[in-house]
């Protein structure tokens, strides 16, 4: 038996070896792509964080808590949905969640997001200190800086069936002191 080729359970061998090949392969290629997805899905959380938190700082810290917008005078306890700043300028600035995004509205411009469409704000809350104006007209000392700690949740709308979900919370001194 002088015959060249392969026999039947050879070829058979061969093919097993080459489909656990291929499908080690595919489930390695699947692995890196979901693994990217994930990545991007971080990333964007991570820019829109940090330019969320940057631009709040910057315009809260340079700006007054409007305590006249808030009803009678006083923010709502413990949390507001709703931020209401004087600007160098004196323009109304308010800052909120609008749908997915977080908006800030300006008088007499208009309104623009804050955060990208590739993330969804899931909630916003503004714990303002103190609850009324420490500022008042006459006589009296103020006795305390008024504060604002944000807290939003945000999620990433890249990265497919598990998206990325990120907590951001920190606490902004307002440029008005006590005397």
């Amino acid at each position: 038996m002088n015959a060249k080729g392969f026999t039947l359970i050879e070829a058979i061998v061969a093919t097993s070896v080459f489909a656990v090949a291929a499908t080690s392969i595919v489930g390695v290629y699947a692995s890196i792509q979901r693994l990217n997805r994930q990545s991007s899905a971080l990333q964007a959380l991570e820019q829109n964080v940090r330019f969320v938190g940057g631009e709040l700082t910057k315009i809260i810290e340079a700006g007054k808590i409007d305590y006249a917008s808030y009803a009678a005078g006083t923010v709502a306890q413990p949390f507001t949905t709703d931020l209401y700043l004087r600007d160098h300028n004196q323009t109304q600035l308010r800052i909120f969640k609008s749908g997915d995004f977080l908006a800030l509205e300006k008088a007499g411009v208009g309104t623009a997001n804050l955060t990208g469409r590739e993330i969804k704000v899931l909630n916003f809350r503004l714990y303002i200190w103190p609850a009324t104006n420490p500022f008042p007209e006459g006589p009296a000392t103020p006795k305390e800086q008024p504060t604002v700690t944000i807290y939003v949740e945000l999620q990433s709308n890249l990265g497919g069936e598990n998206p990325s979900l990120m907590t951001f919370q920190t606490t902004i001194a307002t440029r008005e002191y006590p005397q």
